[in-house]
């Protein structure tokens, strides 16, 4: 056998995602998974106003974003053609009209959803089921207008809610990389909000979500002029442990690097 071949076999007998990839597939010939035994529409309600639209953060100072968006300087084909991932930031801060865009682009509220029997209004990505199980973080190390340190953002208020000091640069294989950037937007995910739905599946809805958000504040931060990198490498226990999750209901599942371009 050539080496290449032992090599992926070997691989492949021990490959966990193989096995989640399989069983969480939807089949006819499997009535009884998923699709075929999701809760009756009244339980999908009855469940999702028993769940929180977002995290409160009740206790922490709030602070109001600009909600409307600074126009972007290239168009979205623009955009689209040019998206590359940053090696590295320019010096200076990013505005907070920029962060707020790159927020409210990523996973805002976008319509309300009041003539649906469901209660959640859409945002700006698609989410299955509209159950919208995503957290987002700011990592505010260099942004005009506010102090250093974490935030957490309510799409449904276009609101910040202060959440304290905070470092994580260790936390990411890179860390050098995350040390020059101004802004670093941290994606959780609150599994129970798509999984008591679509079981296994709920996961992969969950990570393509996230792909969905990320790539939109990427895009967003192109119009702006901005840099970005979206990022995957970094330790989900201490990441998770540094911002209070169990990693297990809720985990950080990626990261965006937000910064000015390094001057030509």
């Amino acid at each position: 056998m050539h080496p290449v071949d032992a090599f992926l076999l070997e691989e492949s007998e021990e490959a966990v995602w193989e096995s989640f990839h399989e069983n969480s597939k939807t089949s006819r010939a499997t009535p009884h998974l998923y699709f075929d035994r999701h809760p009756a529409d009244s339980t999908v309600v009855a469940v999702m106003n028993g769940l929180r639209e977002t995290k409160p953060y009740r206790d922490r100072p709030r602070i109001a974003l600009p909600y409307e968006l600074p126009p972007s300087k290239i168009d979205l084909d623009e955009a689209l053609i040019g998206r590359e991932s940053a090696r590295g930031f320019g010096r200076g801060p990013v505005g907070l009209p920029d962060v707020s865009k790159v927020l409210r682009c990523a996973y805002g509220v976008t319509r309300p959803n009041a003539d649906s029997r469901y209660p959640r209004p859409f945002r700006a990505v698609p989410s299955g089921g509209a159950l919208y199980p995503l957290e987002l973080y700011l990592w505010a190390r260099d942004v005009s207008g506010l102090v250093k340190g974490l935030y957490h953002y309510d799409p449904t208020a276009h609101e910040l809610h202060e959440l304290g000091e905070f470092e994580a640069g260790s936390c990411f294989v890179q860390s050098e990389l995350v040390a020059s950037a101004p802004a670093v937007l941290l994606v959780s995910a609150v599994f129970q909000r798509s999984v008591f739905k679509y079981g296994e599946r709920g996961y992969r809805f969950v990570l393509v979500e996230a792909g969905h958000a990320v790539h939109n504040a990427v895009l967003a931060a192109s119009g702006r002029g901005l840099a970005a990198v979206p990022v995957g490498g970094y330790f989900d226990r201490e990441l998770d442990d540094l911002l209070g999750f169990d990693g297990l209901h809720e985990s950080v599942v990626y990261s965006l690097l937000l910064g000015s371009r390094e001057a030509e």
